[in-house]
């Protein structure tokens, strides 16, 4: 997919939520390099692999993170709950499984004197209901929900830390993500494009809510993934210089959620040669306000200190979904 620096040869790359959606679109990209494979539970025996190492840790336990620290060079930080409507459920939980485990991280790295290079998984919609485009990191953070908020205590502890000189942390903003991956977002409100092309393929009608004219950012997971490993080598001084710890990750184009179902439908019918058409149905009363967003957000801060750069058009990413899913059903 992409060249690797040959910087990542000698490093241990640690990565806590690896079985999750991005999670596993890392490991494929890092065979061959040292890996060790961060799991909450094992549903599954492990079998070894050449240079990578699956260790099943509870991240919310400060002798986790010893164990992590002690033997990474750069850490992944994508374990957290992804979704909004969990988060608003049960805040309490939310918010120590989104803070607690960063806590533990840095004060693994302060008892060993040791400081790996961070990179965490935020998220754009830390950025509330932005009317203002493309949304650029110097945009004040007004997070609406109990999930973006806990995103951003995590992002700021990150932030002191580093300034503290106890990590070296990059947190990155993810605007909308989507493509395949070994495995799909378990959370019910993520991976909404895979869930869509899924149901097309069953011969059902995709349904966006209201008219389906809100503009999103999607930005596909090859590229992510590779915004990730851009982060993890960048030089630091750089960063610390600029003082800036927070990146975009984003396409910066917009496209309405109806004309993306419909890309979908279009392709699929390329397939099944059954024509579906994408209907409208009112929102739900208990839908959060971020869920009717626009956003668009430009990622030329990260382009300009790592060279990263999304190279997937929206319209050859759903062309890449739809073939994924379509070797299910066909």
């Amino acid at each position: 997919m992409y060249e690797l620096s040959n910087e990542l040869d000698n490093k241990v790359i640690s990565i806590t939520g690896a079985s999750g959606y991005i999670g596993t679109a890392l490991i494929r990209e890092l065979e061959g390099y040292s890996v060790n494979k961060i799991i909450r539970i094992s549903r599954k025996k492990l079998i070894p692999k050449d240079n990578i190492e699956d260790w099943v840790l509870d991240l919310n336990e400060k002798s986790s993170w010893i164990k992590i620290v002690s033997k990474s060079d750069i850490i992944i930080h994508l374990s957290d709950n992804t979704s909004i409507s969990v988060a608003e459920n049960n805040p309490k939980n939310s918010l120590i499984s989104s803070v607690l485990p960063i806590i533990n991280l840095i004060n693994a790295a302060k008892e060993l004197s040791f400081k790996p290079r961070v990179v965490f998984a935020s998220t754009a919609t830390i950025y509330g209901l932005t009317e203002e485009f493309p949304v650029v990191e110097t945009h004040i953070s007004a997070p609406i929900t109990y999930y973006d908020l806990h995103k951003f205590f995590a992002e700021q502890q990150l932030k002191m830390a580093s300034k503290d000189n106890l990590i070296d942390a990059i947190s990155l903003r993810l605007a909308n993500v989507y493509g395949p991956s070994v495995n799909e977002s378990s959370a019910h409100d993520r991976g909404i494009l895979s869930k869509v092309t899924r149901m097309s393929f069953e011969n059902k009608n995709p349904q966006v809510y209201g008219k389906g004219n809100y503009i999103r950012d999607y930005v596909y997971i090859d590229d992510v993934v590779s915004a990730f490993l851009y982060a993890s080598i960048v030089d630091y001084d750089e960063i610390r210089t600029n003082s800036e710890v927070m990146f975009n990750v984003a396409s910066g184009r917009g496209v309405s959620l109806k004309s993306v179902f419909s890309l979908i439908s279009i392709e699929v019918e390329k397939i099944t040669g059954i024509k579906l058409e994408v209907k409208n149905v009112p929102w739900p009363n208990e839908v959060n306000e971020i869920e009717k967003r626009n956003f668009i957000g430009s990622a030329k801060r990260l382009k300009l200190l790592t060279g990263w750069t999304p190279k997937t058009s929206i319209e050859d990413g759903i062309c890449s979904l739809v073939s994924h899913y379509g070797k299910e059903y066909i």
